[in-house]
C-alpha cells in the first residue's frame, strides 16, 4: 500500500465529501430549530397586553430606604403620550451627558425611535404622588440563535438614588427574562461611567459578554467607548402559561 487516500482530492460523492454534505445539513437543521424555538419565546414573550408581573405580586411594591413606590410592566402600546414623555425626560437629564462624552453623541430623534420600535417594554416605577421616578426599558430579542433580554436602559431620577431601586428593576426584569424562558439578559454600559460599571460588574455580579467589543474586536478595543455585560438566567419554564 502507498499509503494514499484514495478519496484525495475529494471527488463528488465521495464518502468523505457525503459525511461533510451531511454534517453541514445537520449543522443547518440544527440552527433552524434553534432560530424556529427561539422565535416562538420572543413571540410569545412580545404580546403587547401580556401582564409580565402576573405572578411577581410582591416586586409591584418597593417600600425600603423611606420609599413607597408602585411599580407597572407595560409595553409601548399600553404607554399615554404623558407618561412616555416622562420617561424621556429623565433619560435625557441623566445621559445626554454621558452620550456626548462617546463618539455616539446625543440624538434625541435616535433615543425617542429606540424607544418605541420593535416592541419596546418598560418597568415603570411611580412615587405616592404618581410621580414617575425610576424606568427599566428592555426587549426581548435575538442574541446570535438565542433569545434574550435586552436592557437598554435603567434609570433612576436623581432624588431617588442609593435607595436601592435601580437594583429592585433589574432584579424584576431577570425574573420577568427567566419566567419568558429567556437565556440571559445584557446591557450596554459606557466605559466612562465608572459608578454604572461598577453597579453591574460588582453589584449584579454581570460579566463582559462575549459579543463585547473587547472579544469581538480586540485589537481596537480602545476605539469602543462601551462594554457589553450579560448574565446567564436560570430559566423557569412557565407551566401552563
Amino acid at each position: 500500500s502507498s499509503g494514499i487516500n484514495a478519496e484525495w482530492p475529494l471527488r463528488p460523492g465521495s464518502s468523505v465529501m457525503v459525511s461533510k454534505s451531511k454534517e453541514k445539513k445537520q449543522q443547518r437543521k440544527e440552527m433552524f430549530a434553534k432560530l424556529g424555538a427561539a422565535q416562538q419565546l420572543l413571540s410569545k414573550a412580545n404580546v403587547p397586553d401580556k401582564d409580565h408581573m402576573e405572578t411577581l405580586v410582591p416586586f409591584k411594591k418597593y417600600n425600603r430606604n423611606g420609599t413607597d413606590l408602585a411599580i407597572q410592566c407595560l409595553h409601548y402600546e399600553q404607554i399615554d403620550k404623558e407618561t412616555f414623555e416622562a420617561i424621556y425626560r429623565i433619560l435625557e437629564d441623566n445621559m445626554k451627558a454621558e452620550y456626548d462624552a462617546c463618539y455616539w453623541g446625543w440624538n434625541e430623534r435616535d433615543k425617542r425611535d429606540e424607544m418605541k420600535e420593535k416592541n419596546p417594554w418598560f418597568l415603570i416605577a411611580r412615587n405616592s404622588e404618581q410621580q414617575i421616578v425610576a424606568f427599566a426599558h428592555f426587549k426581548f430579542d435575538f442574541d446570535e440563535e438565542i433569545a434574550v433580554l435586552y436592557c437598554y436602559e435603567v434609570q433612576v431620577t436623581e432624588d431617588m438614588r442609593g435607595k436601592g431601586v435601580g437594583k429592585f428593576l433589574m432584579q424584576i426584569l431577570e425574573l420577568i427574562g427567566a419566567k419568558s424562558e429567556m437565556q440571559k439578559i445584557m446591557i450596554t454600559v459606557f466605559k466612562h461611567n465608572p459608578r454604572a460599571v461598577h453597579f453591574f460588574q460588582d453589584i449584579l455580579k454581570y460579566a463582559d459578554d462575549e459579543t463585547s467589543p473587547k472579544f469581538m474586536d480586540p485589537m481596537d478595543e480602545k476605539e469602543y467607548c462601551y462594554e457589553i455585560m450579560s448574565k446567564a438566567l436560570k430559566v423557569k419554564k412557565a407551566s401552563g402559561s
